[in-house]
């Protein structure tokens, strides 16, 4: 078996500027396995409620707030762990059956843990439950980023961001079903959703999936999956991390998960301080996220043939100019602008970002290149809460400024790693 071929290959004549192609026709002229790791990412996200809703789940089980909330720090840091950790994997055995592990996995330890009593226990099954749920991620997008030719990655991206997105909506709303009947029921098809994805890699992914293209040229033809990894692992993290623009892309992507999370933090904040109802702050959450879904691909179709610094910074200084517009929380208005935005930023820059590592990776080296974007990312996450709440208690609204600074920050450490190219990466390393 030689392989997929990546789509380029499967391009029509006569068909033109592939760069420009929508959602649908690129999704058409992708391989199967394309279509199909974008449906196992969505059904994977729909059974994806255990973290926002875990905390609940154990105090209605009769922990104290206090451990419930030793559990999320727990099962938060095992999703950044997991995302290397996954990588490794992914270098090793194959981005096809590193999916397939770690969603295995993810559904067996999760669907464990209502019969869990001991709490210690408990707390060491989420945190690996955790870092397995994320493992799959740089396997999926590394295989994405082979399968489509360069011009169309950014698009593909920006679907496999929807594909989060809207299973994450749509989870949520199934959870709120879910819990009136059983709280056990969250991790029981949370657990079901992850072996649907497993089976989904394992049946509709082809073996060498992820070895015919650039990462697998120098593999040989016929080379299975395996012994394609294992002819070329990349570059370690520590000859990564010795790539200055690349850390400066890190930097960047770290600051702009900072600002980003401030929309959950500082916003409610802000806006319960100015009288707003926990109700209007639902409907403006919901706005951004509905904005997202339905506009996302149609602003990528024209930014992914813009230059990508100029995508992403564009991106990160709208996300910044949002932030900083909430310092006037008392207008209806301005708060509705001020969301759209961002929301704006998060369209026009988000899948040009999370592409770029991809694109920036040697043979061997995207599984942990884009490990460690997400990681700066999911760190950025973890710390923007504390980062925020702190902010706003030394500040008030004067700190919606300062994160306006911090995206026009992020921007210009976007700007220095990207603007002049992808530049030399480390050379690849044969065991």
């Amino acid at each position: 078996m030689t392989g997929p071929t990546p789509a380029k290959d499967e391009q029509p004549h006569g068909d033109g500027d592939t760069g420009k192609w929508g959602a649908v026709r690129t999704l058409r002229h992708s391989p199967p396995a394309v279509r199909f790791l974008l449906l196992g990412v969505f059904v994977n996200q729909v059974g994806g409620f255990v973290q926002p809703f875990l905390v609940l789940y154990l105090v209605w089980r009769g922990h104290s707030t206090a451990q419930a909330g030793n559990a999320l720090t727990a099962y938060g840091a095992g999703t950044i762990a997991g995302v290397a950790f996954g990588a490794e994997l992914a270098t090793r055995m194959g981005p096809r059956r590193t999916i397939a592990l770690s969603m295995a996995c993810t559904a067996l330890l999760t669907a464990v843990v209502p019969w869990i009593d001991a709490f210690p226990v408990l707390v060491a099954v989420l945190a690996l439950s955790g870092a397995m749920v994320q493992a799959y991620r740089p396997a999926s997008m590394s295989l994405l980023s082979d399968l489509v030719p360069e011009e169309r990655q950014v698009m593909v991206f920006s679907m496999n961001r929807i594909a989060l997105n809207l299973g994450a909506t749509v989870g949520r709303l199934f959870a709120a079903w879910l819990i009136l009947v059983s709280w056990n029921l969250l991790f029981w098809v949370s657990g079901l959703a992850s072996l649907a994805y497993a089976v989904i890699a394992l049946v509709a992914v082809p073996k060498d999936a992820g070895t015919g293209g650039a990462e697998g040229a120098g593999a040989g033809a016929g080379a299975g999956e395996g012994t394609a990894r294992r002819r070329s692992r990349g570059p370690g993290y520590g000859a990564i991390v010795r790539d200055g623009r690349f850390v400066l892309f890190l930097v960047s992507m770290f600051l702009s998960s900072v600002v980003f999370i401030q929309s959950f933090v500082g916003l409610p904040l802000s806006m319960t301080e100015a009288g707003y109802s926990a109700t209007a702050y639902t409907w403006l959450i919901t706005l951004s996220a509905g904005a997202v879904i339905a506009l996302e691909l149609l602003v990528t179709r024209f930014t992914q043939h813009w230059p990508g610094w100029i995508a992403v910074c564009t991106g990160l200084l709208l996300l910044g100019a949002g932030r900083a517009l909430y310092v006037i929380p008392d207008s209806a208005v301005l708060l509705v602008a001020a969301t759209l935005v961002g929301v704006v930023g998060t369209m026009t820059g988000g899948a040009t970002m999370w592409a770029y590592p991809a694109k920036l990776a040697p043979p061997g080296g995207k599984a942990r290149y884009l490990a460690l974007s997400q990681t700066a990312f999911g760190l950025g996450g973890a710390l923007g809460p504390v980062l925020g709440t702190f902010g706003w208690e030394a500040l008030g609204n004067g700190v919606w400024p300062l994160w306006g600074a911090l995206g026009l920050l992020s921007a210009a450490a976007a700007a220095a790693a990207m603007r002049s190219g992808p530049g030399t990466p480390p050379p690849s390393t044969t065991p």
